[in-house]
């Protein structure tokens, strides 16, 4: 098994399996980003800006022990 640290921002840490913004989620060694997202059951129809290890990132990219997931709302404006 391997530990990834995530990180919700704004109105996106309504989706927290734990209720925090921030917690710890134990994966398979071989998860990918969609694996994580589907674990925390984040549902795919919302918008969002994905980050591992300060680079973003798609549902196909693969995850490693320590990786810090960061998941926010993206920028809007006008």
């Amino acid at each position: 098994m391997m530990w990834v640290n995530v990180q919700l921002f704004g109105y996106i840490d309504r989706y927290s399996p734990t209720g925090e913004k921030t917690f710890r989620l134990e994966l398979n060694p071989e998860a990918t980003l969609g694996e994580l997202l589907a674990k925390i059951c984040f549902p795919p129809e919302v918008e969002k800006v994905i980050l591992v290890n300060g680079h973003q990132a798609k549902s196909a990219t693969p995850l490693t022990d320590g990786d810090e997931v960061f998941i926010f709302a993206p920028a809007t404006g006008g």
